[in-house]
């Protein structure tokens, strides 16, 4: 039976005042971290993308599936909705607080479980270093799904800890709700559910498989229960007719059993370089090496737990490293929690001063790469493939909000079209980003953008400004109908949005 005197309990027998007080702080250090400029990072494709579907979701109900046109779980796009509702005229910081709150609900599950295995000083401990770990400071701002897909599998790890300790009814039901979920959020999210089946490796480290056959099979039965209800939730997507798209979109990432079958290891040596090297960079490198030592450190007094542990780092490695096509560090970005657990661990038993001198060499190391996620995006230290996507490629939206400025501006006199040189995510979905309600700007997305579209619009011209938006041409024609407004350059020289209005000519 529920009973909120009991949760008061709780908390009255295990927290102090300045626990509250702690806690508060790291909240308030979680938001300032999160929240600082958090609109004026540039917009990357895939956030304009994703707010697009949000924005067509939101005013139109039949399309509430619209993601899974792309083969992308709607959980985001549902969950955008409340924020674009609350900031109607800034759809970038819209979109970016769901990630936001998703890391706030990873922070609390990292609390949660580092308290339930190894009690309060740990989990201060892991919440401080979730707060300032710069891969989570990165996702935790930016309208990806990778955040929530984070916070789904503390949670997964957490609720499968707790099922195979406790072999509770309502914790499988409460387990099958989370995992529904997260299922909602990304295919790989599968991939956690089905680690969970290897909880009873805790309790069978410590006696015989013979000792602990009930609870073994108990735990399977509530796994299976667990597995119902999660698979229930994700086949709501079912009543839309796009769901098969999913499966065609992971072929783009993943190997299929075919293609593996054929060349099992083509991917594997490439991925087994470049994972370690984009987790260990984006961890700020002391985090994943001094998780080792927790993770291995666990061996002597807990080492069902270590397996466990070892289990989640070790089998999403290699699979990764067997079938994925495409990696980029975003989709690393739960091993980092990993690290975290076992990290908070490690130091949760350092002396005093030696806790002190770690968090003191942490937060220095960690703060080379924090300091430009906050105030200094151009220097911001990440691999090449992310400095390319964020930073310095053409999927990069530098000063696209200016220029909307500018249309808005225009638009006063008599209305603006915009051709955006690309109809998905470059450049017209990042664009429609900084479109506001009321505004009198309309954005046609073009692929190619070539001089017959620029022909098709000029019937536009009579009663209509209409600009032209370029994110991967360089060279332009010079007999093209158009006048250069603009050049926005971006970040070391390999990339530039080119600004041109149209013009008429004598004859179509």
């Amino acid at each position: 039976m529920f009973d909120f005197n009991d949760i008061l309990v709780f908390f009255k027998k295990n927290f102090k005042r300045r626990d509250f007080l702690f806690i508060f702080l790291i909240v308030i250090t979680y938001f300032l971290t999160r929240l600082i400029n958090l609109g004026k990072f540039p917009v990357f494709c895939d956030e304009g993308i994703y707010i697009h579907w949000a924005k067509i979701a939101w005013h139109d109900a039949p399309m509430r599936f619209v993601s899974l046109t792309d083969g992308k779980q709607p959980l985001q796009t549902w969950a955008t909705i409340p924020f674009l509702k609350l900031f109607p005229n800034n759809a970038l910081l819209a979109g970016r607080l769901f990630s936001v709150s998703m890391g706030l609900l990873a922070l609390t599950g990292i609390f949660s479980l580092l308290h339930y295995l190894f009690g309060k000083k740990t989990a201060f401990i892991g919440a401080l270093l979730y707060v300032f770990t710069p891969f989570f400071l990165f996702y935790d701002r930016m309208a990806l799904t990778d955040s929530a897909v984070n916070a789904g599998f503390i949670w997964v790890l957490f609720f499968s800890i707790l099922l195979i300790n406790t072999l509770r009814l309502d914790i499988a039901l409460l387990f099958g709700l989370i995992a529904g979920m997260t299922l909602l959020t990304k295919s790989s999210a599968q991939m956690f559910i089905a680690l969970s089946l290897l909880a009873p490796i805790i309790i069978v480290a410590y006696s015989s498989i013979k000792k602990n056959f009930n609870k073994i099979i108990n735990f399977f039965i509530l796994y299976l229960l667990v597995v119902f209800i999660s698979f229930a939730i994700y086949n709501i997507q079912r009543l839309s007719p796009y769901l098969h798209y999913v499966t065609i979109k992971n072929a783009t990432f993943l190997m299929t059993f075919s293609e593996f079958v054929k060349n099992p290891f083509s991917q594997f040596w490439g991925n087994f370089k470049i994972v370690p090297l984009y987790f260990f960079w984006e961890s700020g490198w002391l985090l994943p090496i001094f998780g080792l030592f927790g993770l291995f450190g666990l061996i002597k007094k807990k080492s069902g737990l270590f397996l466990y542990l070892f289990s989640w780092l070790f089998f999403p490695f290699i699979v990764i490293c067997l079938f994925s096509k495409v990696v980029f560090p975003r989709y690393l970005v739960f091993f980092a929690s990993i690290f975290v657990i076992t990290t908070s661990y490690l130091i949760a038993n350092f002396k005093k001063n030696y806790l002190l001198l770690f968090f003191s060499i942490f937060l220095i190391t960690v703060l080379f790469l924090d300091y430009p996620v906050l105030f200094d995006f151009k220097s911001i230290s990440f691999p090449p493939v992310d400095r390319g996507q964020y930073i310095e490629g053409v999927t990069a939206g530098w000063h696209l909000d200016e220029f909307m400025d500018f249309a808005r501006k225009q638009s006063a006199s008599k209305p603006v079209i915009v051709l955006a040189e690309g109809n998905f995510g470059v450049v017209g979905d990042m664009l429609d980003v900084f479109l506001k309600p009321g505004d009198k700007i309309e954005i046609r997305g073009y692929w190619p953008l070539d001089e017959k579209s620029l022909l098709e619009n000029q019937k536009e011209l009579k009663n209509k400004f209409v600009y032209i938006v370029f994110s991967h041409r360089i060279e332009f024609p010079p007999e093209w109908p158009m006048r250069f407004i603009k050049k926005y350059d971006k970040p070391g020289g390999k990339s530039a949005v080119y600004l041109f209005e149209l013009i008429k000519v004598k004859r179509i």
